[in-house]
């Protein structure tokens, strides 16, 4: 444990100083298992903002932004991580999300602004989105790569399975702070349920990471013993795997959390015939700060499907948050 904490200190050494805390504009990630394999989806109210699981084939603590919004210049594809106890990181992360403060909820007229980068396998620059989602979910803009700004009214939908941002507020004001009771919570939660059935059906603990990364990454600022639970929550989660050094799109070296069960589990890590696992889907965090930096998904072996290889060893796709905030308008930068 001395020697994994040691480890972080050097870590946090190198990380970028964290701007002051932001919200990031609402998720509407293609929900779906730590595999990658997104599941049957409903019409979607929002535009996709980027995340690690949807990429993968199409999607699981709350963020360090880049002070900037220019993005950090590309890093090259090969780095080398280190596997840490899980427990040691998880536990810190809880420590440090308790001592956070309580931000103020935005009005329902103001907008979550959020700035990503996007890599897929083999790009060098990737694309810079940005998103500008009203609090109350009714609307929303995007632009790419500084184009114009495209707009979108948004219907509600009660067979949707993404919430807006102030439905993810009163979700986390309900959420139970005992680690315990929060996994028996997320376990069972059927919100955001995958379509296989029966022996393919997503395991409960497989489950329980992806509802967990889901509120960690919804762009909405949890309680902070709520957020503490959630780490907590992930420390006694069997399967749970941290690497130190994994990077995101912008090059940050940050904590790399992933959910790799041993053997074949659905909802957990694809693995090959000779039961090497395919890929890897990290979480990105800050080392300092534990808030969430971007996303990533390492291709270890070549992924092929019906003889054709969808991605090939050695290549990734990552994210990165790079900025992030409320503004009264879209197009205004916080």
């Amino acid at each position: 444990m001395d020697d994994d904490l040691t480890l972080l200190r050097e870590l946090r050494a190198d990380a970028p100083e964290p701007d002051a805390d932001r919200l990031r504009a609402v998720r509407a990630r293609a929900l779906a298992p730590a595999s990658g394999r997104a599941p049957a989806r409903r019409r979607r109210r929002f535009w996709a903002v980027p995340s690690l699981l949807a990429a993968a084939t199409a999607a699981a603590v709350v963020v360090a932004v880049n002070a900037s919004h220019t993005p950090a210049p590309p890093q090259p594809d090969a780095v080398t991580t280190m596997p840490v106890r899980a427990e040691t990181v998880l536990r810190q992360a809880a420590l440090v999300a308790e001592g956070r403060r309580r931000r103020h909820e935005p009005r329902p007229d103001q907008w979550l602004y959020r700035k990503d980068l996007v890599k897929q396998p083999g790009e060098e620059r990737g694309t810079v989105q940005e998103y500008w989602t009203r609090y109350d979910g009714t609307r929303q803009a995007l632009r790419q790569n500084g184009g114009p700004l495209e707009f979108q009214d948004i219907t509600p939908d009660p067979g949707d399975d993404d919430l807006t941002p102030r439905q993810y507020a009163a979700k986390f004001a309900d959420l139970p702070t005992d680690p315990a009771a929060l996994l028996d919570h997320v376990r069972g939660d059927r919100h955001w349920s995958t379509s296989p059935k029966g022996a393919d059906a997503e395991q409960p603990d497989a489950r329980a990471f992806r509802v967990l990364s889901v509120y960690l990454d919804a762009g909405v600022p949890m309680p902070p013993r709520v957020e503490a639970a959630v780490f907590r929550a992930l420390a006694e989660l069997p399967g749970v795997r941290v690497d130190l050094g994994v990077r995101d799109a912008a090059g940050r070296a940050g904590i790399g959390v992933a959910y790799e069960p041993a053997g074949s589990v659905p909802g957990g890590s694809t693995r090959d015939a000779q039961g090497r696992i395919v890929s890897r889907s990290y979480l990105v965090l800050d080392a300092a700060t534990y808030r969430f930096l971007g996303r990533r998904v390492d291709n270890l072996q070549d992924e092929v499907l019906g003889g054709e290889v969808l991605a090939r060893k050695g290549t990734f796709y990552a994210s990165a948050d790079l900025a992030a905030g409320v503004v009264d308008e879209p197009g205004r930068l916080p």
